[in-house]
């Protein structure tokens, strides 16, 4: 009688609970008594303390990290110091530009600008021109040797394309094979020889 007993009471067990991989479904008498057990106190602050979150398929992954945010000030610092021109010297595209009152021969600017490490200004469109005038005015000047010069045709001593003019007087070249610019007109060509002052420019990579 007790094998009996037991035997039926197994067998209800048997069909109560049913077990299947990875998950256990309970009667209905057990499924109301577990849902109204209250989640463990706590839980929420552990998985916030060890960034862990619940994803769409209730699958629990690590909290993805925010990207890291530069501040303003930030920003202008890091990019200054790629692109920061030495003190003295102005920024413009990517190159930065010194205006030098000194009057010099055409050669001795030249060799000045060598001296720092850049050459005389070349003028690639009407905007380079623009700027390298008001650069000039600011010095308080009025004109200033660039870097045209008269060899075998028309160039600029830093070997860039001679592929812009805005000649406001052309000389002879035989005598005047110097290219300065004027503030108030386009450029000229005129004697290597007069002391005017200068303007140099050198890339940001060598700044």
């Amino acid at each position: 009688m007790k094998a009996v007993l037991f035997l039926t009471v197994v067998l209800s067990g048997v069909l109560a609970v049913t077990a299947v991989p990875g998950q256990i479904h309970f009667s209905h008498g057990f499924r109301n008594s577990f849902e109204a057990v209250e989640p463990v106190q706590g839980t929420q602050e552990l998985l916030q303390e060890n960034h862990v979150v619940e994803n769409e398929a209730g699958v629990l992954v690590p909290e993805a990290e925010e990207p890291e945010m530069l501040s303003a000030g930030e920003a202008l610092s890091v990019e200054g110091r790629f692109f920061a021109c030495p003190a003295g010297w102005i920024r413009y595209k990517s190159s930065c530009y010194l205006y030098v009152s000194a009057g010099r021969s055409w050669t001795s600017a030249a060799a000045n600008c060598n001296s720092l490490g850049a050459t005389l200004a070349s003028v690639h469109d009407l905007f380079d021109y623009s700027f390298l005038q008001q650069l000039t005015s600011r010095g308080g000047g009025t004109l200033a040797w660039m870097g045209g010069l008269y060899f075998q045709g028309w160039r600029w001593v830093d070997q860039s394309p001679f592929n812009y003019n805005f000649w406001s007087a052309q000389h002879t070249v035989s005598r005047y094979q110097c290219i300065h610019l004027n503030t108030r007109v386009g450029w000229s060509n005129n004697n290597c020889g007069n002391g005017w002052p200068s303007i140099c420019v050198k890339n940001t990579d060598t700044c």
